[in-house]
């Protein structure tokens, strides 16, 4: 009796782990966290430097984020509401300040966990987990839009997409900073040392910087800057954001927008 055979069933693809940032300037203590992330699957970037790590993430930005308060070239704190002006990737702090006023600010700033050191590494990585387990891939959290002008102009803060005019494009990192540092309070003037805040954190020192990131920024979208649709100039003032927001349904995304970029 001939026995039935069937093809052997195709191994479904290992899934890609979930990438950390790691953002510790104590090279022992930030090699212990890495070792101890790695062996529980995750694929690690570690830095010492808060600017760089703004850098990193603004290139590639990750599943999720453990910062230190205490850093070099960009304190925690800045580095966390420079991120949190364009995501929503979760962030957990791992400092040694260890006051309740450090742990409210913190929080108050949009992290999701805060542990202080001395901690148990195995501790961290159960929070770092269980943090993950309920929010998806950085893909899946990819489709905040704002709407804006009727739908004239949609953008994805998250992966700095937009749509205009039914034209896709895509914003830089500081371009993104830029237009929600003004678009967050539509009709208000927004002064260039506040922009310059919000562009560079601390990196340059000229206002002229936001000058030229502000003229991208009406390139990209087709606004004129003799007859503004979104962005007026106010002399000796600073630039106010004049694109009417549209308002959003109960899943956070705008309407009447519906346009996607590719």
């Amino acid at each position: 009796m001939e026995r039935e055979t069937r093809p052997a069933r195709a191994r479904p693809a290992a899934a890609e782990p979930r990438r950390i940032l790691l953002v510790e300037d104590e090279p022992r203590v930030r090699e212990l966290m890495r070792l101890f992330l790695e062996r529980a699957g995750f694929a690690v970037t570690g830095i010492g430097d808060g600017h760089l790590a703004l850098e990193s993430f603004d290139e590639d930005p990750p599943d999720l984020i453990v910062v230190d308060l205490g850093l070099p070239g960009l304190a925690g704190e800045a580095l966390i509401e420079a991120i949190r002006e364009v995501s929503t990737v979760p962030i957990v702090v791992a400092s040694a300040k260890r006051t309740d006023r450090d742990r409210i600010d913190a929080f108050r700033r949009g992290v999701d966990d805060y542990v202080t050191k001395p901690f148990n590494p195995v501790e961290l990585v159960a929070r770092v987990q269980a943090i993950l387990r309920r929010v998806g891939p950085i893909d899946a959290r990819s489709d905040r839009r704002l709407s804006f002008a009727d739908g004239r102009l949609v953008v994805e803060p998250m992966v700095r997409r937009f749509v205009c005019d039914g034209r896709a494009g895509r914003l830089t990192p500081t371009e993104t900073r830029v237009l929600l540092g003004m678009a967050s309070t539509p009709g208000i003037v927004v002064d260039r040392e506040r922009l310059l805040a919000i562009a560079t954190r601390g990196t340059s020192e000229t206002t002229r910087t936001v000058d030229v990131h502000v003229a991208n920024l009406r390139r990209k979208l087709g606004d004129d800057a003799a007859a503004p649709w979104a962005i007026e100039t106010v002399p000796q003032a600073g630039y106010r954001w004049i694109a009417t927001p549209d308002r959003e349904d109960r899943t956070g995304t705008a309407r009447p927008a519906e346009a996607t970029a590719p």
